[in-house]
């Protein structure tokens, strides 16, 4: 099977590349292919893939809120020509979509059958990739997940190592509730769901809820650091240009229906992961 793989160099890229490598892959970065450019649509049909996952996105909300029109050619009409080529090779498409579809109003945890609100340009721009996915595939895994980690690439994890082993002060909300990920568990569980024809919309998150600042000290816990240098940001002193959900914990529901949820709880995949960096 060839397994067309966006933002392959990425951080998330990096685990979907190695979860696939046994199949051919056709790994894609920014330099190889320029989602924005609606020239995408020939190009992804001439490589002819059996299967697309697309984690390519601006992640980083502030990012999106100055910069809206890149976010919107990137999030989503970048991800409109991809679902456009999915529908001519008639292929499924995965799409990595986040929590920040929601609001932060509900206070319980989010289900798949939880109307989406976005609240800031992110949000918005991943929410029209999700419809641009609905309203053009026919074979679709949206894939809504929250605060990926691991031990490769650019993420919170090895941000939060690195600046524990050089004593940098670190500052985190510690009220802005959500899931955590941790990228092996999520493309395992995306791999099996490859493997299936029930497509639609699935939550994927380990189980537990954090804050960036819980996160943050249970990482320096595992690894026997001092938790002086990570400092609380109270919502009187956090200034960012986009506004978060304050609750956007996310329920593998419909995993759990189809008796799929095998998540673990978000501490044990941290020590496994801790355990892959050390």
């Amino acid at each position: 099977m060839k397994v067309l793989i966006t933002g392959a160099q990425g951080f998330l890229g990096q685990y979907f590349v190695k979860a696939f490598e046994e199949e051919e892959i056709i790994p894609l970065s920014h330099k190889d292919i320029n989602i924005e450019e609606k020239e995408t649509i020939e190009k992804i049909i001439s490589l002819k893939p059996d299967l697309i996952i697309h984690p390519a996105a601006i992640r980083s909300p502030d990012l999106c809120e100055e910069n809206p029109d890149e976010a919107w050619k990137t999030n989503a009409l970048g991800t409109k020509h991809i679902a456009i080529a999915c529908s001519i090779l008639d292929i499924p498409l995965i799409y990595i979509s986040t929590d920040y579809v929601f609001s932060g109003e509900k206070n319980s945890p989010y289900t798949e059958f939880d109307p989406p609100n976005p609240i800031n340009v992110y949000g918005r721009t991943k929410l029209a990739g999700e419809i641009f996915t609905k309203e053009f595939c026919r074979k679709y895994f949206i894939i809504r997940t929250s605060y990926v980690f691991g031990e490769y690439g650019n993420n919170a994890l090895t941000q939060i190592y690195n600046g524990l082993k050089e004593g940098k002060e670190m500052y985190f909300t510690n009220y802005h509730y959500a899931s955590c990920t941790y990228a092996g568990d999520l493309v395992r569980k995306v791999k099996e769901l490859s493997k299936t024809k029930l497509y639609g919309t699935y939550h994927i998150v380990n189980k537990g809820v954090i804050t960036r600042y819980d996160f943050a000290c249970k990482v320096a816990e595992f690894l026997g650091f001092s938790k002086e240098k990570i400092i609380k940001i109270t919502p009187e002193t956090y200034k960012a240009p986009a506004k978060r959900p304050l609750y956007s914990v996310l329920e593998n529901y419909i995993l759990k229906l189809y008796n799929m949820d095998d998540l673990p709880y978000y501490e044990e995949s941290l020590k496994k992961s801790l355990s892959n960096i050390l």
